[in-house]
């Protein structure tokens, strides 16, 4: 029996530069950026100032979701507004909507995966500070340190309740009415190659269809704290991968829909295709959390196993997608991990990056990158590296440094994410 192909027929980006494929592509070819300086107050005291990729005027209300849904949610939330989870139903809805894909509402095994770095936490922990600020305000002498715990608990049991990621995942499968096979996953910023490694699994093994993998990041203050306390955030908002000025990343705001589907599922309704997925590669280094095992050979294997399982050889890519971090430490590790693969400046691939565009989405970042790379084999176009004026000399790749129109047919994702999680996907245009 032969093995089952599996595919992309749906993309559904939510960025700061566009929303859906036409939006973004055409910025993307324009090399249009969104970036802002965003002030964050607490009482109208400046906190911190600091650049985002950020997506202008969000509507949920816009993307045609059912009404009576979104409502639904709004009273489960007690009237809060999760970003989080409304970039995920709309990145959802733009995916589905692109991909016309059709099924059941009752009854049908269409899968969902998610991959978000955890949502709801910063929503949790605003609650937390506003709680307990009231109470050290207010600064009762009579109440017991068991009275303001019961408190502080029954006030935010809710808020704390939906950390459960089972929650995102059931509110999106609930609201377009998805009922097989689901999963979440959490894999920092390889989650969305993580979780298109899932979906193919559920589709070879007949159990699913299609499958629909989304992913976003809306990123607040409390992320960015972290960032800078750890030098890695750019103060001029702009991320610089591989350059000598490389200094940090700059958040992106937003998120991506893709739809993944049986080959003879998406060829026997007519559905349009963007690529084939041939296989991903995986590893854990188990070293560090924040940076990755200098000379080590995990990466390399990760990229190694992408092509044994895609059954292609290196000289088959065509382009590239590295993940770069603008991190000097991160960029020389994965710079050197594609020397040791593809050679020193070799002619073949193309190398770019794309988060320069969108920022840098976090949990979402691959899934959203592993669009933008298909929309690339699409329309035979490698988008050039923003920003780097000049490759850090101890860095021994070629950059696209302006666009190139070239017939792609062979694309490869590559991620190094925080605590080694090391991930490379490979897509074919058929």
């Amino acid at each position: 029996m032969q093995e089952k192909r599996v595919v992309i027929t749906g993309i559904g980006p939510l960025t700061s530069i566009g929303i859906g494929t036409d939006a973004l592509w055409a910025s993307l070819v324009k090399g249009v950026t969104n970036v802002k300086a965003e002030k964050w107050a607490v009482d109208g005291e400046l906190w911190e100032e600091f650049f985002v990729h950020r997506l202008d005027n969000f509507d949920i209300k816009k993307f045609n979701i059912n009404k009576d849904r979104l409502d639904e949610i709004k009273r489960w939330k007690e009237g809060e507004e999760i970003v989080d989870l409304h970039y995920l139903l709309a990145a959802t809805k733009l995916a589905l909507d692109d991909s016309k894909l059709e099924y059941s509402p009752d009854d049908n095994n269409i899968g969902c995966i998610i991959a978000h770095e955890n949502a709801g936490m910063e929503q949790y922990t605003s609650k937390i500070i506003d709680i307990t600020f009231e109470e050290v305000k207010k600064a009762s002498p009579h109440i017991t340190k068991k009275q303001f715990a019961e408190k502080v608990h029954y006030a935010s049991i809710k808020c704390a309740y939906d950390l459960q990621t089972f929650m995102v995942m059931f509110h999106v499968m609930k609201t377009f009415n998805i009922h097989g096979y689901s999963s979440f996953v959490n894999n920092a910023c390889s989650s969305g190659l993580h979780a298109l490694e899932n979906a193919s699994h559920s589709i070879k093994s007949g159990r699913c269809p299609a499958v629909v993998v989304v992913a976003a990041d809306y990123p607040r203050i409390y992320k960015y704290l972290w960032f800078k306390s750890l030098k890695m955030y750019a103060s001029d908002g702009k991320m610089k991968p591989f350059s000598k000025k490389s200094d940090g990343l700059v958040f992106g705001d937003g998120g991506v829909g893709i739809v993944v589907e049986d080959f003879e599922h998406a060829e026997k309704r007519g559905a349009k295709i963007y690529a084939e997925y041939l296989g991903g590669g995986f590893s854990q280094e188990g070293w560090k959390i924040v940076y990755p095992a200098i000379g080590s050979n995990f990466y390399q294997k990760a990229i190694k196993e992408s092509f044994a399982y895609g059954k292609i050889d290196k000289d088959d890519v065509d382009i590239l997608c590295a993940h770069g971090a603008a991190n000097s430490i991160i960029d020389k590790y994965e710079a050197k991990a594609i020397n040791d693969i593809f050679g020193i400046r070799p002619k073949k691939p193309f190398m770019t990056t794309f988060k320069p565009y969108v920022g840098h989405n976090l949990g979402g970042s691959a899934l959203l990158e592993t669009a933008i790379l298909l929309l690339c084999l699409k329309n035979n176009i490698a988008l050039p590296v923003l920003n780097v004026q000049e490759v850090d000399p101890k860095i021994k790749i070629d950059l696209v440094k302006e666009k190139i129109s070239a017939e792609l047919k062979i694309g490869l994702k590559i991620s190094c994410a925080f605590a080694g999680y090391n991930a490379a996907a490979v897509f074919r245009k058929l």
